[in-house]
C-alpha cells in the first residue's frame, strides 16, 4: 500500500507520470493489477484540476439588458485568445468576434460555440446555459466520415451531435459542412444559414506584402495533421521540377502524431526526391505574423480532401494570392474564379487523391496567368468574407434569435 499512495502521490503532485524506468513499470504494473482503483484515481485527479473552473461554470446567469454574447473558447469563462497569441481553425473567429462583440460573463443572454473549438468542460457549459435560458448559437464545421476518420468516425461524431442539440440556431460554415452535418449528425430542426468564415481584408492585403522572390514559390499552409498533404504537395514540387528547377515550397504548421515518426518520414522523403534545398518548414505562427509569412509565395497550394472551410484559403485570397486545390469539400465554394480546382472523385469512405502531375500542370496555368487571377482573388475576399460583413450578421442573427 505504501508503493501504490506514492504513487497516487506523484499523481497528484507536480508530475502526472513518474520520471524514470522503473517508476513507470511500477505504476503500469499497479495499474494493470487495481484498474478499478486507478480509474477512480484519475478521474478524481481530472475532476480536482477542473474544480476551479467548474465552480466558475455556475457563475454565468441570463443577462435580462441588451445583447450580451459568452465565447465558449477553450479558455472558457475567460475571453478568446487575442490575435498576437497563438491561434488556428475555428478559435480565430472567436478572437474577432470578440474584438467587436466583447466576451461577457457572468452576465451574458448568448451563448456562441464552434464545433471544431473544444473546452474540457463543453457540456456542462452548455447545460448551464440551456438552464439559465440563454439562447445558444452552434457554427458547424465538417464532421468525421469515414473516408479520414475509418471506423472511429460514428464514435468521433458523438460530441457534434451532443453540441448541435443544444443549438438554437445554427451557422454552417459552408454548404459542403451542412451537407455533410446532415448525413452525419442530424442537426436539430431549428433555423441556420451559411454564412463562410471571415478575413480581415486590412490586415490580409497585398498592400503589406514583401516583395515576391524570383523562383515560383508555393505555399503549403496550416498544419501537416494528415501526411498525405505534406507528401502530395512534396510530389507536385518534385512534378514541377521537369519545367521550373527551382520552384521551391514553404510548409507551415505542425506534422502529424506521433512526431518523431513524422519528422523520419519527412527526412526521408526530402531526401529520395532531392527536395531538402527546395523546401522550408516554418512551424506555427500567429495571426499577426500571418500575411509577412503568406506573402513569400505566389500561390497556396491546399492539398487537403475534403476540406469543409479553411480561413487559410481566404486570408491567402486577400493577399492576392491564386489558389490551387483540390476540388471537393467546401474549398470550391470559397475559391470561384480566384484558382483551380484540380478534379478528385468525391468519396465519403475513401480519400481519392489527383495525380501529382495535374496539381503541378494545375500550378503552372495559374503562375502563367498570375495577376490576372491575384486580382480575382482578392476581389473576391473584399466583396464575400470581409470581417465586417461576417460580424454585422452574427450581430443581427444574434438580436434576432434573443427577440425570438
Amino acid at each position: 500500500m505504501w508503493l501504490i499512495s506514492k504513487s497516487v502521490g506523484r499523481i497528484f503532485g507536480q508530475s502526472a507520470f513518474p520520471q524514470n524506468k522503473m517508476q513507470k513499470k511500477l505504476l503500469n504494473f499497479l495499474k494493470l493489477t487495481f484498474p478499478k482503483f486507478f480509474r477512480a484515481v484519475f478521474t478524481l485527479r481530472d475532476w480536482a484540476k477542473t474544480l476551479p473552473v467548474r465552480l466558475k461554470i455556475f457563475a454565468l446567469q441570463r443577462s435580462e439588458t441588451g445583447l450580451a454574447v459568452a465565447y465558449l473558447s477553450p479558455h472558457f469563462p475567460k475571453p478568446p485568445v487575442s490575435r498576437s497569441e497563438f491561434a488556428h481553425g475555428g478559435a480565430v473567429k472567436l478572437t474577432y468576434l470578440a474584438e467587436n462583440l466583447p466576451h461577457q460573463f457572468p452576465l451574458a443572454n448568448v451563448l456562441y460555440a464552434v464545433s471544431s473549438v473544444a473546452h474540457p468542460l463543453q457540456i456542462k457549459v452548455l447545460e448551464t446555459a440551456k438552464r439559465k435560458d440563454l439562447k445558444i448559437v452552434v457554427n458547424q464545421n465538417g464532421v468525421a466520415f469515414p473516408a479520414w476518420d475509418g471506423v472511429n468516425y460514428e464514435a468521433s461524431n458523438r460530441s457534434l451531435k451532443q453540441l448541435i442539440n443544444f443549438a438554437n440556431f445554427i451557422i454552417y460554415q459552408s454548404q459542403f459542412c451542412k451537407d455533410s452535418a446532415e448525413r452525419y449528425i442530424s442537426p436539430p430542426d431549428v433555423p441556420s444559414e451559411v454564412i463562410y468564415n471571415p478575413v480581415d481584408t486590412r490586415l490580409f492585403s497585398p498592400d503589406a506584402c514583401l516583395a515576391k522572390p524570383e523562383a515560383l514559390t508555393l505555399l503549403l499552409g496550416g498544419n501537416q495533421y494528415e501526411k498525405y498533404r505534406l507528401e502530395l504537395a512534396l510530389q507536385t514540387l518534385k512534378a514541377l521540377h521537369r519545367d521550373m528547377p527551382d520552384a521551391k515550397l514553404i510548409v507551415t504548421g505542425n506534422l502529424w502524431l506521433p512526431r518523431d515518426e513524422a519528422e523520419a518520414w519527412t527526412k526521408q522523403a526530402l531526401l529520395e526526391m532531392n527536395l531538402n534545398a527546395h523546401v522550408t518548414f516554418t512551424g506555427t505562427y500567429a495571426q499577426t505574423d500571418a500575411p509577412a509569412l503568406y506573402s513569400q509565395a505566389h500561390l497556396l497550394l491546399h492539398t487537403k480532401y475534403a476540406d469543409p472551410s479553411p480561413s487559410l484559403v481566404l486570408e491567402a485570397m486577400a493577399l492576392g494570392m491564386p489558389v490551387v486545390h483540390l476540388d471537393n469539400g467546401g474549398v470550391p465554394e470559397l475559391v470561384g474564379d480566384a484558382g483551380i480546382g484540380v478534379h478528385v472523385e468525391h468519396d465519403w469512405n475513401k480519400i481519392n487523391l489527383p495525380d501529382p502531375q495535374a496539381m503541378a500542370d494545375a500550378v503552372l496555368r495559374v503562375y502563367a496567368r498570375r495577376e490576372e487571377f491575384s486580382q480575382k482573388a482578392r476581389q473576391r475576399a473584399v466583396d464575400l468574407f470581409s470581417l465586417e460583413k461576417f460580424v454585422a450578421r452574427h450581430k443581427e442573427i444574434f438580436e434576432k434569435v434573443l427577440n425570438s
